[in-house]
């Protein structure tokens, strides 16, 4: 399970990061709860929000593919696209809060990845 403690970690770590961006936001907005008519607040709240959203499916299911066997290089390759589209995404709407190419990348990297994991949970199985 080493593979799935470096992507777990990593992830934490963007989560942190962000969760420090919507704290420094809500301390310059004054805004305690919500976001307060804050653009900035918000694309801070929703860039955390979002990869909180995906990331616990995601890392789960590399650990089982990590558990099942599956191949080390496969195992990274999955584990760091998932990261970089997380950071893509996180990036795109920290700059925006209209639709990014970074944002867009990483979204659908995002779905792709956890697509991929998923048939091949789903083969792993049948076979």
């Amino acid at each position: 399970m080493e593979i799935t403690l470096f992507y777990t970690s990593l992830i934490t770590l963007l989560a942190i990061f962000l969760a420090y961006k919507v704290g420094i936001a809500r301390t310059k907005s004054n805004t305690l709860l919500g976001e307060g008519n804050s653009t900035t607040l918000l694309q801070a709240i929703r860039s955390h929000a979002n990869l909180m959203e995906y990331a616990p499916l995601a890392l789960i299911l590399l650990g089982l593919l990590e558990m099942s066997g599956v191949d080390a290089l496969k195992l990274h390759l999955l584990g760091a696209t998932f990261f970089i589209c997380r950071v893509l995404h996180a990036y795109g709407l920290g700059i925006s809060s209209e639709s990014t190419p970074y944002r867009l990348v990483g979204t659908l990297g995002t779905w792709i990845i956890m697509l991929a994991m998923a048939i091949y949970g789903v083969y792993a199985y049948l076979v």
